[in-house]
């Protein structure tokens, strides 16, 4: 006799509750993540309920959920924070990670287990061939405990070590009983992608961390290998390039300075880049606005440097330290930015000439923003003149040769060479401020130097923060903001 496996339950859509605006795109995604976490286990049928809520605070007190989850299961009903919040996550990976968990909802699975497999679901379709061994049953009991109800560190703690267990890497370890906790716990911080991190590492060079290492009052050892590990607030000694950091920090002597690595959710570092770019002095609707480029620009950018840390230069994104609460409210409460992640950057200054992805390096989207000029602006134009033997060094630094699309610049006879690359050259040989921007043209002098007349601080390219500051000092709201910097095109992709 053959036997047939029971065929899975017809999907049966939710009744909707809350903002209408988000029903549509919501039912697709439902009806997505439905199919894609069949593999999990059977879907228990019966009526329910998704409901949107119109303001995070009344999703907060229906759920008794922490201010980073975006999802939560009371019962047969599925809350939802609101749609201008929730349409800048991974929606998709938001809905499988909740419904795995109704599809365990009958199966005996101790909570970590469950909530492993709801981790897993996020970024796959279906379970692994085989599980890692389960931990000994005493850590078993202390992940049950922190995710059921620990403190905000436990249950940080408990995420960190079910998503370690699931890559198969070194786990964390638990957190000392009683420890004072700071910040408040982010399960899902800015879900960026089905495989995105939900923390970022941040690594200082040493050679930027020379000098004492004082830490919490305490001057450390500078003995070349010795290394120390930090959990909650950590402050640093004053006239230290970093002020306080909030999260997880390791740090190492070595002879050339001190390593130092920052480990924090995705929003924790997303707010500290948006303040150290901005300042704590912006105006909020500007904050607003860089918080949103730098979600969508670590979707694509987070392994911008070896082992998959940022660093905290202008590079990725300035980082002096953990931001204001009022900054963690504009990450929190950033627009949703449909723009392609590849062309989601800021620039310091653009003068007022904006340039685009493709005539700065010769691949992307050919529009270009609109930013506006700013009075006041040090960068709205600039001049500079370049030597001859800085000029002969450039063409050692540099290839010839441009992309379609890309703008270039002649040294003499030879060349066009791409701009932004003999700009980050110079920048690397003569210091930064010997070619500030990417919006310039150039004369050749009789003596083989080069005179350059330019607009800007920076590569030109996308949000210009100068610009966010004065638009947003005049009323303008990061959504505006975001419009005026970025065109269709980059939004699309195309």
């Amino acid at each position: 006799m053959i036997l047939l496996a029971a065929p899975q339950p017809a999907f049966t859509p939710p009744r909707f509750e809350g903002d209408p605006e988000a029903q549509a795109p919501v039912a697709t995604a439902l009806a997505t993540a439905f199919t894609d976490t069949a593999a999990y286990g059977p879907w228990p049928g019966g009526a329910w309920v998704v409901r949107v809520h119109a303001e995070a605070r009344a999703f907060e007190q229906a759920t008794g959920a922490p201010p980073g989850r975006a999802a939560q299961w009371i019962g047969n009903t599925l809350h939802l924070r609101p749609w201008d919040q929730l349409r800048r996550r991974d929606l998709g990976a938001v809905l499988r990670h909740e419904l795995v968990h109704r599809r365990l909802a009958g199966v005996r699975l101790r909570r970590w287990a469950e909530e492993a497999r709801c981790l897993h679901a996020e970024a796959h379709r279906r379970p692994p061939a085989r599980w890692p061994a389960a931990p000994s049953p005493g850590l078993q009991d202390r992940l049950d405990r922190a995710l059921a109800g620990g403190t905000t560190r436990e249950q940080a703690w408990a995420y960190r070590w079910l998503r370690a267990w699931l890559r198969g890497d070194p786990t964390p370890v638990p957190p000392r009983a009683g420890a004072r906790q700071d910040g408040a716990w982010t399960k899902e911080s800015l879900s960026l992608g089905g495989d995105s991190p939900a923390e970022v590492t941040v690594a200082w060079p040493p050679e930027r961390l020379r000098g004492p290492m004082v830490v919490n009052g305490h001057r450390l050892s500078n003995i070349s290998g010795r290394q120390w590990r930090f959990e909650g607030t950590v402050r640093f000694g004053a006239g230290f390039p970093v002020g306080t950091l909030r999260g997880q920090v390791r740090i190492r002597a070595g002879r050339q300075g001190w390593s130092l690595r920052w480990t924090a959710p995705v929003a924790a570092w997303v707010a500290a880049a948006t303040e150290g770019e901005l300042g704590a002095d912006a105006p909020f609707e500007a904050r607003r606005a860089l918080a949103a480029v730098l979600a969508r620009w670590l979707a694509a950018h987070r392994h911008a440097h070896p082992g998959g840390a940022l660093c905290p230069l202008t590079h990725c994104a300035v980082v002096r330290g953990s931001a204001s609460p009022e900054t963690g409210r504009a990450v929190a409460t950033a627009p949703g930015l449909a723009l392609d992640p590849r062309w989601a950057f800021f620039t310091g200054s653009a003068g007022g000439r904006g340039l685009s992805p493709r005539a700065v390096w010769g691949e992307g989207p050919a529009d270009v923003g609109t930013p506006a000029e700013v009075p006041g602006d040090r960068w709205a134009s600039w001049t500079r003149t370049l030597s001859a033997a800085q000029v002969a060094a450039l063409k050692r630094d540099v290839a010839p040769g441009l992309r379609a699309g890309q703008a270039g610049i002649r040294l003499g006879a030879s060349g066009p060479y791409p701009v932004e690359a003999l700009r980050l050259a110079a920048g690397r040989r003569f210091g930064w401020t010997a070619w500030p921007s990417n919006a310039c043209v150039a004369e050749p002098l009789p003596d083989g130097g080069l005179r350059l007349q330019g607009r800007g601080w920076g590569h030109n390219v996308g949000l210009c923060l100068a610009t966010a500051r004065f638009r947003a000092a005049q009323g303008a709201t990061a959504e505006q903001i975001l419009a005026e910097a970025f065109p269709a095109s980059w939004r699309s992709g195309s």
